[in-house]
This record gives C-alpha cells, structure tokens and sequence, in this order.
C-alpha cells in the first residue's frame, strides 16, 4: 500500500441504522477530478446558501499541481473532500489579507474548503483531513489562510480547534461576511485568556472593532444569547507553566 494511502473505520449513519465502514484517505489523481468537483457541488447544493458556504472551487487546479487535494473513500464513492490551493491569485489576496511580506508569497496556503458526505458527519473527519494536510505542506508552506463564514460555525468551531486564530472580519467573495483566519507553522502564536472579550457570532459590527484593538478570535462557545467568539490578545511567547 502507498504511504500517502490510510484506512480506517467510520460511523455511517443512515435512515434507522448506524454501522462502522471502511475507509480509505489518499491524494486525488486527475482520473478523481470529475466526481470531486460532482461531489463539491452536490454538498453545495445541499446547503444551498452562499452566504454559508461558496460554490467556485480550485479542484482541478490544486490535483493537478497548484496546491493539493485530499479524498475520503467509502462504498465506492467520495464521502470527504479536502483542497489547499497555491493558485496566485488567492495566493495574493492571502498576503493581503493578513498583512504579509509579498516575499513570503511562495510559504502561504490557502485552505479552500473541507465537504463532507451527511452519512459520515460527526467523525471528525473535517479535523483530521486537516492534520493530514497539513503535515504534506509543512516545512515548506507555513503562512495558512483560510475564511469562514460567521453562519458556519460547525466549520468555524473545527477550524479554531486546529490552531487558527481569527485576525480579521470582512466583506469577501461577493459581499459575504467572513472571518479571516491565520496558522503560523513556523511560529507559535499563543493567546491569553485573561481579561478576553466575547462577541456574539451576529454581531457582524463589533468583531471587526474588538480586532483593531489587538485582539484575535481563538475559540465559540455557546451562550444563553447564541453563539459567541472568544477573543484574546496574542503574546510574544508561550508562558511558562510554573510547574
């Protein structure tokens, strides 16, 4: 078996069952594009507001060179799908996006987009495609950029576990409102959680203002009122623990 090929054993749930089935991760080929981008689509469809979630994907160009793609498979068909896209010019607006130095265009990775088949949510598959990825970018892609919509919040809670900090909110694609969010592989940013504000997902108008004055998003939490977005000022350095 290929190295770059896993297999594992997720729950599918269907109409009055759930079972265990097989699973295999691996790279896409350009024989995978057809049905990826029929798979992208039809979870598009499913959710079916763009506000939510954007149908213009870099499938085909990520398999075939310009950033990478992911598929998990099971019964014969895609049920998961993951693309990093170094096409240029999301590359730039990465940069501009987080405020980068245009010479370290060629280390960003744009985290397009994770779908995963309805039968197989709730296995973390979102969270662990991303560690996969990652680990195939790293060393030499370590600026990661991403967006995700205030609506989303399953996909904005995951991506907040895997490390990203939420460091601007913005109008893109269109007109929708997206947080930008930046991992560092390279360089820890850690966040403090003393005196940390919250805001409401909803409140679109105050993220953008707790921001410009130093503070990130690191993590949701559900309150009585909704959703909220903890926020945080990064520091310099990871504290010692005092142990």
């Amino acid at each position: 078996m290929p190295i770059n090929v896993q297999q594992f054993f997720l729950q599918k749930r269907g109409l009055g069952y759930v079972a265990p089935i097989l699973c295999t991760m691996r790279g896409l080929a350009e024989d995978d594009i057809e049905e990826a981008v029929k798979f992208h689509k039809r979870i598009s469809n499913e959710i079916g507001d763009e506000d939510i979630f954007c149908e213009e994907n870099t499938i085909a160009e990520s398999v075939l060179g310009e950033g990478l793609a992911i598929g998990v498979f099971a019964e014969g068909r895609i049920i998961g799908l993951r693309s990093v896209s170094y096409v240029q010019d999301h590359l730039e607006e990465a940069v501009e996006d987080l405020k980068l130095d245009p010479a370290e265009i060629d280390n960003v990775a744009v985290m397009d987009f994770c779908v995963i088949d309805s039968a197989f949510r709730g296995n973390y598959i979102q969270f662990f495609t991303y560690l996969y990825i990652e680990s195939l970018m790293y060393p030499n892609r370590y600026h990661l950029h991403t967006t995700v919509s205030p609506r989303n919040v399953f996909s904005l809670k995951n991506v907040l576990k895997c490390g990203f900090i939420a460091v601007d909110f913005k109008k893109k694609y269109g007109g929708h409102n997206r947080f930008v969010l930046y991992k560092n592989l390279r360089k820890s940013i850690p966040v403090s959680t003393r005196g940390r504000k919250q805001i409401l997902l909803r409140n679109h108008d105050y993220h953008p203002k707790v921001m410009e004055a130093g503070y990130v998003g690191y993590k949701t939490k559900l309150k009585p009122n909704g959703m909220v977005m903890q926020y945080g000022r990064p520091l310099d350095e990871v504290p010692a623990d005092g142990r």
